[in-house]
């Protein structure tokens, strides 16, 4: 049927609100994320310091800062001789497709300075002077340089005062051209810019220019349109994405994100309920309070009542403290991190200090039920003097109890049902596979270092399925081209096979620490290192093989500008480059620098990550931190421009260092394990505070060679667990077998034994504390070298290859092939436990459990179900 026209005249005028420069000044602004005015400037002084004219443009137009006008070299005004008849009156009529009524609501909008009551009229298209412009069209309005709008909604504004005339308007979603290395491929590739959108008259459509253009979704193809655009680049959070639609917003992914934003800005209460930030809160939930101070663990109390203050709503709680933080330092026994004491304190705190809901669990057996990530629980309270058993159980929301407790059953049914295929690369120790075992069923790993072969080998009795190749993944995706995937053995695993692929290419040629990348050192930043150029050998796979899911991790570094394009130089970096690839063969991705101690590993170890999904699934957020970091530099979405992190904390709205569960420490990681120290170097005397220790010559043995091992080795612990990770890491075992260190010369020595009793000793000098985290792993363990602090904090002697395990979250049961260095080099290539393993939760809650739901909790053939799908 023929679309049905409503024929109407437009004049056009030379009125200063219609003028074609277009003022694109955000229509909300938030305090969310800046509480005070210097706050707000600071974090602006912030951005424009390390950022590029349109990089400040772009950044502070999604956090919509502050109303800002885009620079004039922006938006220049069209010339008048480039339109003879521009004072035209043009002929336009609307188009009703399907001779439906437009659709009609009852709005606020903002007129001459002024909110009005109005009728918003939809319509489904216009035509003007014979051109047709409907909802998904493009247009290029007339700037210079050009301005590429998408349009995603066309209305009318009739005003509820009828001395203001009707408004007709094109909501616009603004564009830009994908740069390349490619441009051949990609040079009418236009990318949506996040968070930067505008009502503008519908006289710009007949002033631009329209487009050959398509909007592409999930696997389709642009056909043969000249431009099309199927991703979002969200500049501020490091993420080309796939467009979120959603009906109330006019399927506007800019207007849905601005208005997620500004979600914490308008809580609700009644008598029962407060709703805020998307969240529901009863009277007796207990609720994670933003302490303000920067490296502490969020306060925890119970909801006792609400009200509205001048200031905003206010939430006065009963507050629980932890017990570690109540018992003395000298506490013997183990000591949980979930445990509560009830309290008698009482406080008030604003709405908007609120993080999240917690469960506190009337016994520890109810607790273990629960996920451990968000559960505690209380059975004690404390009077300040003493901690004395409660009399009855904390009143709870027992509907929101039950909810939690049938969340994390179907968690762990569908974790069970969904086991799905996994694949890693450039393998190393195994730190992806070791956090998925429970997750995934590994059926591929690779390295072409033989230490890290063998201890991959020995990861089979934990992962049955598992085929380890030995050799350089470009040799193996050669050979798997050829003769194809008939041979496991020799063969990567076949198109459609797996579900997830991992891996973390060669990093030596990014990393800060190897002075020839360095251009800051004399004799640095060497050309191009050729290992950068496994990542593309890495895509090609992702291409072969066609995962759902591929997580890429390098170090902070892949961010930097030193060629990482594959043509002639266009784009320089690595990190940006493959992000667009990915994009280009229908993957969705984002860019994360998550440090591991966030997420409680007792390393403060940033690592890039790049957490990429096939086109129509949901693209999952990096996890949030669980535990607060005293040493945090940057938020998990920190941009970094040219190699520097800058101290903008994007997307957060708590402090920053700031979580629900205590920072883990040295001394919480490696407190159980047998002390003994080196023998000191002729006339050097031992300290007299640990003449008990055992002490062994830490000098390379002439038989033994380069594995020398100095230490007890095989030993029993020294205590019972003392705290969560400790038990955690030991599972059920009661020694452990690698408690020893690669040997040491007299130069190390002399560093332990003498440089390192100084008042004031250099980094690489002087002991760890057992107070704080590890500084970050290196390849080699010796002090006096690149590491940081890597003298044990009271025992002379570097950390032994248990310790150097602990500190990356691996198991205690997981041995290391080779010789101490070997084990060494390992752990210090590796990747935290920690922070894998939250990437993985974050994916099993985005994409696999909502599909379990949905598809009916199913039992057989779970993954060829999915398949099916998400064809």
């Amino acid at each position: 049927m023929p679309d049905a026209v409503d024929v109407i005249e437009v004049e056009t005028s030379d009125s200063d609100e219609d003028e074609d420069i277009l003022e694109i000044i955000p229509e909300l602004t938030s305090n969310s994320y800046f509480p005070d005015v210097k706050s707000r400037k600071r974090k602006i002084a912030e951005i424009i310091s390390d950022s590029s004219d349109e990089d400040i443009y772009d950044k502070l137009r999604e956090l919509s800062v502050q109303p800002l006008s885009i620079p004039a070299k922006y938006f220049k005004k069209r010339s008048r001789e480039t339109s003879s008849d521009s004072n035209r009156t043009p002929r336009m009529a609307w188009i009703n497709a399907d001779n439906t009524l437009p659709k009609i609501k009852q709005i606020t909008y903002k007129f001459n300075g002024k909110p009005r009551r109005c009728e918003r009229i939809a319509r489904s298209g216009v035509t003007i002077d014979g051109f047709q412009y409907k909802i998904d069209d493009a247009i290029a309005l007339p700037h210079s340089p050009p301005l590429y709008a998408l349009i995603r909604s066309i209305f009318t504004l009739r005003f509820n005062d009828e001395s203001f005339p009707d408004k007709h308007l094109v909501h616009v979603h603004f564009m830009k051209r994908s740069s390349s290395h490619n441009p051949s491929v990609r040079e009418c590739e236009l990318m949506l810019k996040h968070g930067q959108c505008q009502d503008v008259s519908i006289k710009q459509l007949q002033r631009g220019k329209k487009l050959d253009f398509a909007l592409v979704s999930g696997p389709s193809t642009r056909g043969d349109a000249k431009y099309y655009c199927r991703h979002v680049d969200h500049a501020s959070q490091s993420a080309i994405r796939q467009p979120v639609t959603q009906a109330t917003f006019d399927n506007c992914d800019s207007c849905f994100h601005r208005n997620e934003k500004h979600k914490f800005d308008d809580p609700h209460t009644d008598k029962n309920k407060l709703t805020f930030g998307g969240m529901e809160f009863h009277l007796y939930d207990f609720v994670a309070i933003d302490p303000k101070i920067k490296g502490e663990p969020y306060h925890i109390g119970q909801v006792y009542k609400w009200k509205y203050l001048e200031s905003g709503v206010s939430v006065h709680v009963r507050k629980l403290s932890r017990f570690n933080e109540t018992v003395k330092a000298d506490f013997v026994g183990f000591s949980s991190n979930r445990r509560l004491l009830l309290t008698d304190d009482y406080a008030d705190f604003a709405v908007n200090r609120i993080m999240a809901k917690v469960h506190v669990a009337p016994s520890r057996d109810d607790a273990k039920i629960l996920d451990p990530h968000i559960a505690f629980w209380c059975t004690e309270r404390f009077n300040g003097s003493r901690i004395l058993d409660l009399q009855k159980s904390l009143p709870l929301c027992l509907v929101c109890h039950q909810l939690e407790h049938t969340r994390c059953q179907d968690l762990q049914a569908c974790l069970r049902a969904c086991k799905f295929g996994a694949a890693d690369y450039y393998s190393g120790a195994g730190g992806f596979i070791l956090p998925g075992l429970e997750m995934f069923n590994w059926v591929s790993a690779t390295d072409f270092d033989k230490v890290a072969y063998q201890t991959l080998y020995n990861l089979r009795h934990k992962a049955p399925n598992l085929q380890v190749h030995y050799g350089k993944v470009s040799v193996l995706f050669d050979h798997t081209k050829s003769h194809g995937s008939a041979d496991k053995r020799k063969s990567l695993p076949p198109p459609g096979s797996v579900f997830l692929m991992t891996g973390g290419p060669p990093c030596q040629g990014h990393s800060r620490v190897n002075p020839q990348n360095n251009a800051s050192i004399p004799g640095g930043a060497r050309s191009r290192d050729p290992r950068n150029d496994e990542l593309w050998v890495m895509l090609a796979e992702v291409y072969r093989l066609r995962p759902y899911i591929v997580i890429i991790e390098n170090v902070a570094a892949f961010k930097d500008e030193k060629g990482g394009d594959k043509g002639d130089g266009m784009n320089s970096n690595y990190a940006r480059s493959a992000m667009k690839d990915l994009a280009r063969n229908g993957y969705s991705s984002r860019l994360g620098l998550l440090d591991s101690r966030s997420y409680g590993s007792p390393q403060n170890r940033v690592r890039l990550f790049i957490l990429a999904v096939k086109d129509g699934l949901p693209l999952p957020d990096f996890p949030a931190p669980t535990h607060s970091n005293p040493k945090v530099t940057a938020t998990i979405f920190g941009n970094d421009k040219n190699g520097k992190i800058q101290p903008f904390y994007i997307g957060q709205r708590n402090t920053p260092g700031t979580a629900l569960h205590s920072a883990v420490t040295i001394k919480d990681a490696i407190g159980d394990l047998e002390a003994f120290e080196y023998l000191p170097l002729p006339g050097v005397a031992r300290l007299s505070r640990q003449p008990q220790i055992p002490a062994y010559n830490g000098g390379r043995s002439l038989r033994d060679g380069n594995g020398t091992r100095i230490g007890p080795g095989n030993v029993k612990y020294a205590s019972p667990p003392q705290k969560d990770f400790q038990k955690e890491k030991r599972g059920n075992r009661g020694s452990v077998k690698d408690h020893y260190t690669s040997y040491v010369t007299d130069g190390a020595k002399k560093i332990i034994f003498e440089d390192a009793r100084t008042s004031n000793p250099r980094g690489p000098n002087r002991r760890a504390v057992f107070s704080d985290g590890f500084s970050t792993l290196l390849t080699a363990s010796a002090p006096g070298q690149k590491g940081t602090a890597v003298i044990h904090p009271t025992q002379d002697r570097k950390f032994t290859i248990a310790e150097r395990k602990r500190a990356m979250g691996w198991p205690d049961w997981h041995r290391l092939a080779g010789t101490p260095l070997d084990q060494d080099r390992l752990t210090g290539n590796g990747v935290c436990y920690e922070s894998v393993q939250a990437i993985y939760m974050s994916i099993v809650n985005t994409i696999i459990l909502p599909w379990w739901l949905n598809a009916g909790r199913p039992t057989d053939d779970v993954f060829d179900k999915f398949k099916a799908d998400h064809c």
